[in-house]
Formats: structure tokens, C-alpha cells, sequence
């Protein structure tokens, strides 16, 4: 069983998971609309992690014998600017993200639970290649040729996130 606190912070992360797969998903949508396939589909592949994320969160619950409360999805963004302040947002909310699942881990050492916390350390180390990649991109996005470096890199990204049906 955990402890009423770990059943907290682990309910609050899973809700924070949707919101934030939600969040990419409009993303996704912004650059569909654009023309910016590639775009498009690393935000998808974005949402389709995250929701993976709670899912999994939710089976762990489940498997301790404990009960999973989700939340209302509010407040999802749906206009965005432009490309290269889209992915800074992003990178904002990755770091939040990255900074919620450390206090996870805070408290699950708090609370001396080993398994949870051995549980997490895969989210942990995930967030660190994730921020890394989105760091990349975004310095791409600002170094490059705005019509021909915006054009690549979507292409890029396009080709990287096969879709699997």
C-alpha cells in the first residue's frame, strides 16, 4: 500500500500527465494546421509519451491497491505564436514537468518507499533526454535560415516520428 501522501503526489502527477499530453496535443494541432507536418508529428509523439506516462502511473496505483482521481482538463492553450516561442513553451512546461516528478521523488524518499521509487526513476532519467532533445531543437530553430532551416527541420522531425498504426 502507499502512504496517503505518496497516493497525493502520484495522483497530482498522473493529472499533471494528461494536462500536459493535452497540451502537446494542441501543439501538435497549431503545426498541423500551419502546413508543419514534421512539427505536427514530434508534438503528437510528445502527447502520445505522456499519456503513456499516466497510464502507466495509473496501473502502478492500481496494482498497490489504491484509487486513481482524475481531474477536469482545463486551461490548454489553442493559439500559439509562432514556431520557435511554441517550442519555448514547450521547454517551460517540460521543465515544470521535470520539476514536479523530482518532488515525486522527494517525497517518495520521504515516505521510504523503495518500490515507488525505483518505479520512477525511468519518468526521471526520461525528463533529462527529453529537456536535452527540446534544448536541441529549439537551438536549431534559432540558428537557422528562417524558410529553408524551418522547412528542414520539419521534414526532420517529420521522418523521425514514424507513426505506427
Amino acid at each position: 500500500m502507499l502512504s496517503k501522501r505518496v497516493k497525493e503526489v502520484l495522483n497530482a502527477q498522473i493529472n499533471a500527465e494528461i494536462w500536459s499530453a493535452h497540451f502537446y496535443l494542441s501543439m501538435s494541432l497549431y503545426f498541423g494546421g500551419e502546413g508543419y507536418r514534421g512539427f505536427s508529428r514530434w508534438m503528437k509523439k510528445q502527447y502520445r509519451e505522456d499519456m503513456t506516462h499516466a497510464m502507466q502511473m495509473m496501473d502502478y496505483m492500481i496494482e498497490q491497491g489504491d484509487r486513481v482521481i482524475l481531474q477536469d482538463i482545463t486551461g490548454i492553450p489553442t493559439v500559439f505564436e509562432d514556431i520557435v516561442t511554441t517550442f519555448e513553451q514547450a521547454l517551460v512546461h517540460l521543465v515544470r514537468i521535470t520539476d514536479a516528478i523530482d518532488t515525486l521523488a522527494d517525497v517518495v524518499e520521504g515516505e521510504n518507499d523503495k518500490a515507488t521509487r525505483i518505479f520512477l526513476d525511468k519518468y526521471i532519467l526520461g525528463q533529462v533526454l527529453a529537456e536535452a532533445r527540446m534544448n536541441q531543437i529549439l537551438t536549431q530553430l534559432k540558428r537557422m535560415n528562417q524558410e529553408i532551416g524551418v522547412y528542414m527541420l520539419d521534414k526532420e522531425l517529420y521522418e523521425v516520428c514514424e507513426i505506427k498504426r
